[in-house]
């Protein structure tokens, strides 16, 4: 097998490696993820299903490890309870957007060796370092997911911190990987010219279940929004209130200037960014959008399905998003969607026909927007062929297949009877 895996010089280096891996009848393999908040968006979401798809693979057994603020209860999470996947939960030593735990740290340097894989989620973060570090010392090969942090958008934001951290800690932590785990094809790209030694494995995201066995509420969208909607057709924006989502420079000037009569739902929490929420406003003032638009704030995982019902069309025109998750999740519910071409989810749009993929520039959204108000009886074919994609191409089980199968690569590498993955 060739050896850019990463973790063939990781065998070298440790020279035990391959003795640690267990032989007997499974695999057992720890996700680590800075944090589980559906505030923070895909990563959160995804989490709980992806564990559960491969809990569901025989001869696998996830469990995760997390932190949570001082002071919140370290058992039981709503993405996770009912899943049966245990969780190990630490709590964190600072307030605030730091999130680093040293009791996760101290249990990773002494658990990491009852495992047979690590797959870390996300960059830039001590608790991702810290997993990293801990699976090289044990010996165990772990797999990192960035999660769009390797973007140059995500490059752009800090980037002095970010050249320093990159130089001190992640870009050896991840030159000692076992490989990367890309979302998107052009994830795949920027990672691979970074020119590391990990090699790249693209496998997308997946949708809950709940997509499709939740009863539709055509209304609920509707109710949310107030008197102001009328029997206007309802604009959704579903994601994190977060600069990179272009809601006050490309979706509010946009929404300005239609000639077609239409109202904008925005829902999402803050995000830590209050000062987006306060321009946001200042747009709306500015463009006269204020009876035009609703801002519902955070809105429940579980009543997110009853907003694309509603939804004449879901627009996301992000400056960069490694996957987007919520894109994908109004195709599945049969809500067409237009979303600028930094969206690296745009490939599954483009793929289903189930929407617009337009240049992340106003007069593009505009169009977009124009061309599916005005064509109402367009909305129901792409919105069908969006739900039949993603019903054959991102269910979490074909998605929990693919990650086994990316296991059982790895470890065939580093182990000449590595443990049995059924797959399917």
């Amino acid at each position: 097998m060739p050896s850019h895996f990463g973790f063939a010089t990781v065998k070298m280096e440790l020279g035990h490696a391959s003795e640690r891996i267990r032989t007997g009848p499974g695999l057992r393999c720890l996700h680590v993820i800075p944090s589980i908040s559906f505030a923070e968006g895909g990563p959160s979401l995804a989490i709980g299903p992806l564990c559960a798809a491969l809990n569901r693979i025989g001869g696998i057994r996830v469990e995760i490890a997390t932190t949570v603020p001082s002071g919140e209860a370290l058992s039981g999470d709503g993405n996770l309870i009912g899943r049966g996947i245990p969780v190990h939960r630490f709590a964190r030593a600072f307030r605030g957007k730091l999130k680093y735990s040293p009791d996760l740290t101290r249990w990773l340097r002494v658990h990491a060796a009852d495992y047979d894989m690590i797959h870390i989620h996300t960059l830039w973060s001590l608790v991702s370092s810290s997993a990293g570090r801990a699976a090289f010392r044990a010996g165990v090969p772990y797999i990192v997911r960035p999660a769009g942090m390797m973007s140059p958008y995500s490059w752009s934001r800090g980037r002095l911190k970010k050249a320093v951290y990159w130089r001190w800690s992640d870009r050896r932590m991840i030159s000692r990987a076992a490989a990367w785990h890309a979302t998107s094809a052009g994830e795949a790209d920027e990672l691979r010219r970074l020119h590391l030694p990990p090699a790249v494995h693209t496998i997308p995201l997946g949708i809950d279940p709940q997509a499709w066995t939740t009863p539709p509420d055509p209304m609920a969208l509707r109710r949310l929004c107030g008197p102001d909607v009328a029997d206007l057709p309802i604009l959704l924006f579903l994601s994190r209130i977060h600069p990179k989502k272009g809601v006050a420079d490309f979706l509010l000037p946009a929404l300005a200037r239609l000639n077609i009569p239409a109202f904008l739902a925005i829902a999402g929490g803050a995000d830590g960014s209050p000062r987006y929420l306060a321009e946001i406003e200042a747009t709306m003032a500015r463009l006269k959008l204020k009876h035009r638009v609703a801002l519902l704030g955070s809105i429940a995982p579980a009543n997110r399905w009853g907003l694309f019902d509603g939804a004449a069309g879901f627009v996301l025109p992000s400056h960069q998003e490694n996957f987007g998750l919520v894109v994908v999740e109004a195709m599945a519910r049969g809500c067409p969607v237009i979303v600028s071409d930094r969206v690296q989810s745009c490939d599954h749009v483009l793929a289903a026909n189930a929407g617009f993929v337009v240049p992340l520039d106003v007069d593009a959204v505009t169009v977009a927007l124009t061309q599916l108000l005005a064509q109402p009886d367009r909305r129901a074919p792409l919105g069908e062929a969006g739900r039949r994609y993603v019903a054959e191409h991102l269910s979490w089980d074909r998605v929990g297949t693919d990650v086994a199968a990316m296991y059982s690569i790895i470890l065939s590498t580093i182990h000449p009877n590595p443990p049995r993955i059924h797959h399917s």
